[in-house]
Formats: structure tokens, C-alpha cells, sequence
């Protein structure tokens, strides 16, 4: 991602560092609750009237709207980190990734400067784990088993992190590695058949239910997602132009990452944040919604674009989720422990999350009426079957959500997939990441390279899993898919 920029340079005069430090840490809340409800002019009336003077509206929709959320999602937690001189400096972290913001708020908690930065230093383990403590099935032998134990030991050193699953494709050789714990102080390491939540890799699972419904000429790509959704939503354009399912599908919609008043909803709980939004939440959303630039011309990642979706696969067959995805991919692979509800035979399976920031156990998230974006559970031996049946382009399902359906400056989209240049390569990629779980699942198009990544705690593995990929081409002779 490139560097994402944003500086306001107006300054005031501030109280006592207590005064200070209260008005920052409202003001920095505010700022997450609007940037997360989408409140984009709200955004703007937290500047200082001098500030404003200087960045227009249109600045700020713009960089918080497309620069940030497109790549990162939504706020999910900050961090203090230290003041310097009158700005205050935060760790923000978001769904796909973290940015260092610095701050300057004045005492009626008008933001005089602002200024967001990449992180780059690494984080600080005051106590890091002695690598000999840290459980592996890798015997270390190998060019590629040993890189990968640089990586696999520079995750868990931090003791906030717990296990890390590693799949890996190269030719016709499949390995796979375990390391750490599925749950911390019970010394019992992950294997392929450890459960693990992969969040947003779900969507992929989506895309190719649509697929299926396509080529089952159930539903086009270029219709207009009212034709299947109950009710009437005569806002639900853009001058003539309607939101069309493959706007859904490709994060072109227009369509916020969620609804403004998703967080407002009673009995909201940050810790497992989609339970209460229901389905008929989304439906009155939707008809109270106006889109603001027309569907296909902004990229815009939407868990709420892909919950529309799956209640749309919903409707079009008359079934659940839950049997559509066993009967066209589930069933038919084989994939037994691929599942949004995880049975009672299984559950004592399931790996615990933890969280990057304090190493707590966070609970798994119910996802409700958002389960199409997210709600998927599996292991390494289901996710392997599902990236060789990617990879071999040979199920017309799959081969379909894999074409480009969006093309931006750096990267474009199929269905679901994000398809982005690699070394020379296209890589054909998805993450996923929730309270206490980042996933990784993707493959080099022209050569028989694929990854899948799981970990049970919330810190990033998308640097590792590239970092993977790279020594894959560099150090493995892999001929071209004929």
C-alpha cells in the first residue's frame, strides 16, 4: 500500500497536559466512531474552522473514505502511545492492517493537526519467547523449512500470539506446518484439523455460490440487485444507474464497509460487533440509503456489500447459506469441517483467538445476517482441498470468480478475489481477520505456488505470507499450469 498522507498544520494553545490528554482521547474516539459510521462530513466538522480553511470537504471524504478504508476497513481499536510537544501520537489498528496517527486537539475538541503514517517500526516485546519453548512439527531440514522458521519464530516470539498453521503447494509437493499452541499454557500444538475462524476469506466461498448461481443462469452479474430483494428502494441509484450484483461482488457498490448506525444498534458489544444487526436491519437500511457516486466507479471494500449478497443467493434459491454452500462446494470436496455453525463433535477443535494488544482470549464472532461476509470456520486440511480446487481452474464455479470483473491503479478484483501483480506473477489472493484470527489464502496464477496461512491471534500475516511466496519463486523451480 502506498503511503497514505494527511497533514493539517495548525496549532494552539492547550491547558494542563491532563485537560490535553482528555480532550485528544475524546476527540480520537469521535473520529473513530464517524470514520467507522461513515460520517464524512462529521469527519470535517471536527476540524478547527482553521484547519478547514486549509483542507476542503472533499479532501477529507476523500482520503478517509477511499485512501483509508478501501485498504484498511474499519477502526477497530487505538492505542496512546506518547505525546510529543502538543501532539499526541496513536496506534490505530484497523481491520486489514495499522496506521500511526498524530494528533493536536484543542480544548474544545476541535482537531488543529492531523497527520496519519504507515508503521513501520516493529513492535517492541519487552519479553519476547525463548524460540527453543515454541513447539513445531518442522524438522528444519530443508532451504524452505528453514526460512520458513525465521518467519514462523519472528511471528510467535511475541507471547501475545499463540499458533500459526502453514499450508503450502509448490508443484505437486503439498507440506504443511504447525507451530505453537491452539490454546496458550495446554502445550497442545495445531494441526489439520485445529478450527480456526477465517473471517473475511468467507467472501471467496461467497463469490463462488455466486458463480454457481450464474452459471445455473439463476441470476446475471449485470442485474440490478433490486430485482432480488424484497420491498421497494426507489433511492437505491445513482441517477438511472442501479447497483448491479457485480458491484456486490467486487467491492464497487458504493456501499459503506457497514451501515452509519451499525454500532448504535441496542445492545451493540464491540466484542462480537455483528450479532445484532438482522437481516431486516439491512433491508431498512437499504431503502433509507442514497448512493453518492455511481456503482462501479470507486472501490470501496463492504462487509455490508457481501452480506447483501449472500441474502441474495439466499432468495434466489429459496435455502440457507448453510445448505447452498454444502451442496456446491462443501459436499462435493469433501470440505466436512468447513462450517458457519461448528457441530458439537467438532467444537473441541476450535483454537482459541487471542489478541495482538494484550494477548487476551477474544471470544469467536457470530455473524448473523453478516455471515456470507465472514462467518466461516475450517481447517488446514479443508482450506488445502479449497486452494488446490482454485488453483487446477478446472470447476467452472470457481474459474469464473477468478476472471476480473474491476480493474483499479495497483490491483484489480475478480469475484471476491483480489488479483494483483506479484514479482512478475498474478497473485490471486484473500485475508481474513477477526477479534483473534488473521488468515491467508491465495496462489501465483501462472505457476503452481499456493499458500494458505492460519493463526489464532489477531496480528497480521499477509507480510508472511508474501515473504513466503517470494522465497517460493525465487528458490523453487515450478513450471507454468499448461
Amino acid at each position: 500500500m502506498t503511503r497514505l498522507l494527511f497533514s493539517i498544520l495548525f496549532f494552539t494553545c492547550f491547558g494542563s497536559f491532563a485537560q490535553q490528554r482528555a480532550a485528544t482521547e475524546k476527540a480520537v474516539a469521535l473520529l473513530a466512531d464517524n470514520y467507522n459510521t461513515g460520517l464524512y462530513d462529521a469527519i470535517y466538522d471536527q476540524f478547527s474552522p482553521q484547519a478547514q480553511a486549509i483542507v476542503t470537504h472533499e479532501d477529507i471524504v476523500q482520503f478517509y473514505k477511499v485512501n483509508i478504508l478501501q485498504h484498511l476497513g474499519r477502526i477497530t481499536s487505538w492505542k496512546y502511545v506518547d505525546e510529543v510537544k502538543t501532539n499526541a501520537n496513536y496506534l490505530v489498528n484497523f481491520e486489514r492492517g495499522k496506521m500511526a496517527l498524530q494528533i493536536a486537539v484543542a480544548n474544545d475538541l476541535h482537531i488543529t493537526y492531523s497527520e496519519w503514517f504507515p508503521v513501520k517500526k516493529e513492535k517492541d516485546i519487552p519479553h519476547p519467547k525463548n524460540p527453543a519453548s515454541i513447539k513445531t512439527t518442522n524438522p528444519r531440514q530443508t532451504k524452505l523449512q528453514l526460512y520458513l522458521d525465521t518467519l514462523a519464530l519472528k511471528y510467535l516470539k511475541d507471547p501475545n500470539n499463540s499458533g500459526l498453521s502453514f499450508g503450502i503447494i509448490n508443484g505437486n509437493t503439498t507440506e504443511t506446518y504447525y507451530y505453537g499452541e491452539t490454546k496458550k499454557e495446554t502445550n497442545t500444538l495445531p494441526d489439520d484439523k485445529s478450527l480456526y475462524e477465517i473471517a473475511s476469506i468467507t467472501k471467496t466461498f461467497t463469490a463462488i455460490l455466486l458463480a454457481h448461481a450464474v452459471n445455473e443462469k439463476k441470476i446475471a452479474l449485470n442485474d440490478d440487485i433490486r430485482k432480488y430483494l424484497p420491498g421497494e428502494y426507489p433511492h437505491l441509484q445513482f441517477g438511472v444507474e442501479p447497483i448491479r450484483i457485480v458491484n456486490l461482488a467486487n467491492h464497487t457498490s458504493g456501499l459503506p464497509i457497514l451501515p452509519v448506525d451499525f454500532i448504535k444498534v441496542p445492545g451493540y458489544d464491540e466484542s462480537n460487533p455483528y450479532l445484532r444487526y438482522s437481516k431486516d436491519m439491512i433491508y431498512q437500511y437499504l431503502k433509507d440509503f442514497r448512493p453518492d457516486t455511481t456503482a462501479g466507479s470507486r472501490s470501496q471494500y463492504s462487509n455490508l456489500g457481501f452480506a447483501v449478497l449472500g441474502t441474495i443467493i439466499e432468495n434466489v434459491y429459496q435455502k440457507p447459506l448453510e445448505e447452498l454452500l454444502k451442496q456446491t462446494i462443501t459436499g462435493p470436496l469433501k470440505m466436512g469441517s468447513t462450517n458457519f455453525d461448528v457441530p458439537e463433535s467438532e467444537k473441541n477443535l476450535l483454537a482459541t483467538g487471542y489478541s495482538e494488544e494484550d494477548g487476551k482470549a477474544i471470544p469467536y464472532w457470530q455473524f448473523g445476517a453478516y455471515k456470507a461476509a465472514g462467518g466461516l470456520k475450517s481447517n488446514m486440511q479443508d482450506m488445502l482441498i479449497y486452494l488446490k480446487t482454485n488453483m487446477n481452474n478446472l470447476n467452472p464455479d470457481f474459474s469464473l470468480s477468478h476472471k476480473e470483473t474491476d480493474r483499479q491503479t495497483d490491483f484489480g478484483r475478480g469475484l471476491a478475489w483480489t488479483l494483483e501483480p506479484f514479482k512478475g506473477n498474478i497473485n490471486i489472493w484473500h485475508n481474513g481477520g477477526s477479534g483473534g484470527f488473521r488468515t491467508w489464502c491465495g496462489y501465483l496464477k501462472d505457476k503452481k505456488i499456493g499458500i494458505v496461512i492460519l493463526s489464532n491471534s489477531s496480528a497480521d500475516v499477509d507480510d508472511t505470507a508474501l515473504g513466503l511466496l517470494s522465497f517460493l519463486i525465487k528458490n523453487q523451480a515450478v513450471k507454468a499450469v499448461k
